[in-house]
């Protein structure tokens, strides 16, 4: 039986993995409480006992056996390799982490092998859990020999900077707004309102005498805006130039007219600054479409049936 630390498992039991091979002791505020075995051994040593000299049955390449478990130097460069790859700060070249990760391996086998000797290897929680783990990565597996060769070129990622820079608001630098805004219950009497504001009514005083919102008493003035309050009053702002007034569109409390007094920022980013982020998210793009397409013929075979009826219950 072989055990690989993948990534999950390795977060997963990483404590237990520097407890198991450190002991307590390493922990400063729990050492004075729990005295590790190791610090007790030292406090006890056990008289020395002379062992027969024996040949090692170690088949040859093989840092470790357990019964009929072997662990062998490419298993075990492997181990190290998921290690780095889920705590990239530790030096998996040192050799005392090296002895204490093949402790820590052969720990684990021991603990497995006498699992399995008790039955708990059988154990149907344990035996579910083994399953979905395996059908998770079939999926994985599946998803990604399906996706194997999907890429993005240049012409693509350029194409949808093209088509998209005056849209997708991440395209450009963060912007900051300075609006005022007029609010009332109904659009009557907003029109009436942008009639005065048009003949030349100072856009503060209007909103201090006429306006239902909170902000009358500071003349409408939202102050510096990054995020809008609704998705109306954005789309009314992105039209207008500095200084300029919009027309009257209804929002959540009634009926709006908005100034916008300044605008900082919102400079476009150049497509050297965003190439890598649109190629991430075409290629994300591309792949589900891979997987989608492979769903939908597969369906188309197996016909597979549910019952929704049954989630209502």
């Amino acid at each position: 039986m072989k055990f690989l630390i993948t990534k999950a498992n390795f977060l997963i039991y990483g404590c237990i993995f520097f407890l198991a091979v450190s002991g307590c002791d390493k922990i400063p505020f729990l050492s004075k409480y729990f005295p590790s075995a190791a610090s007790k051994k030292s406090q006890n040593p056990p008289a020395a006992v002379a062992q027969p000299q024996t040949q090692s049955a170690l088949p040859a390449g093989a840092l470790a056996k357990v019964g009929s478990w072997t662990l062998t130097k490419e298993e075990f460069a492997k181990e190290l390799e998921a290690i780095k790859e889920a705590v990239p700060g530790l030096d998996t070249d040192n050799l005392e982490f090296k002895k204490q990760v093949l402790e820590q391996l052969v720990r684990q086998e021991l603990l497995v092998q006498e699992a399995e000797r008790t039955g708990l290897a059988r154990d149907k929680e344990i035996m579910d859990d083994v399953d979905k783990f395996r059908r998770a990565l079939l999926v994985q597996k599946i998803v990604a020999n399906i996706t194997d060769g999907v890429d993005v070129t240049p012409a693509e990622i350029q194409d949808f900077y093209d088509k998209n820079k005056d849209v997708i608001p991440e395209l450009s630098e963060p912007a900051e707004w300075r609006i005022r805004e007029i609010m009332v219950p109904t659009q009557a009497e907003a029109k009436d309102i942008l009639i005065e504001l048009l003949k030349g009514t100072d856009f503060a005083v209007m909103a201090q005498t006429r306006s239902k919102s909170a902000s009358a008493a500071q003349g409408g003035d939202l102050g510096a805006v990054e995020e809008f309050k609704f998705p109306e009053m954005q789309t009314a702002a992105l039209s207008l130039e500095i200084g300029a007034i919009s027309s009257v569109f209804k929002g959540p409390d009634g009926y709006y007219i908005i100034k916008v007094e300044e605008k900082k920022g919102g400079k476009l980013k150049t497509l050297e600054e965003v190439k890598d982020d649109i190629k991430t998210g075409l290629l994300l793009s591309k792949q589900e479409q891979k997987v989608l397409e492979l769903l939908n013929e597969l369906k188309e075979k197996t016909l597979p049936e549910t019952n929704e009826e049954l989630l209502k219950e």
